[in-house]
């Protein structure tokens, strides 16, 4: 890959290099809408995706997916990768419904909120990709985010410092 386009895009990280992926393509492969469709080259076996948005040649926000794709090239039951014991899967499964579906009539309590919270960082940072990907991703955007653009969550959870692109020791 050599540079980001602006606009939102998905990115497929393939034998250590990103690979763009059209947008119809995304939508089919995880079955949003339209007909289910395999991706090309994504096989068998985890994979990491994001969803990169870039404003004026700007990183401005990356969003990472993390799948596990079984052999029909669908996305499988990952069991959370291992991140979660079995209790913590109920425990989050229970806290999500309760947060998503039902927050006016039976909202989460303070520690309640401060579990699903920390259970949910835990995921959020199992599906980031691997550092040096994510460093790729600075060198094909013009610029790297401003200040406040989302894409930092990303960048600094991955140890890369602000305004260097650099991976902090």
């Amino acid at each position: 890959m050599d540079r980001l386009d602006d606009g939102q895009q998905v990115l497929h990280l393939r034998d250590g290099a990103w690979h763009h992926i059209p947008w119809d393509g995304w939508l089919k492969f995880r079955d949003e809408g339209q007909s289910w469709a395999p991706i090309p080259h994504v096989t068998v076996g985890e994979h990491y995706f994001v969803v990169c948005v870039v404003e004026d040649g700007r990183l401005f926000n990356i969003i990472p997916h993390r799948y596990l794709i079984d052999n029909d090239g669908r996305i499988a039951d990952d069991r959370y990768f291992g991140v979660l014991s079995d209790e913590e899967m109920k425990q989050f499964e229970a806290l999500n419904r309760r947060h998503y579906e039902c927050p006016q009539t039976s909202p989460l309590t303070e520690a309640e909120q401060r579990t699903f919270e920390a259970i949910r960082d835990r995921l959020w940072r199992s599906w980031l990709p691997p550092t040096e990907a994510v460093r790729e991703l600075t060198i094909a955007a013009t610029a790297l985010p401003d200040e406040q653009d989302a894409a930092w969550l990303v960048l600094e959870a991955c140890g890369i410092t602000r305004g260097t692109s650099r991976i902090a020791s």
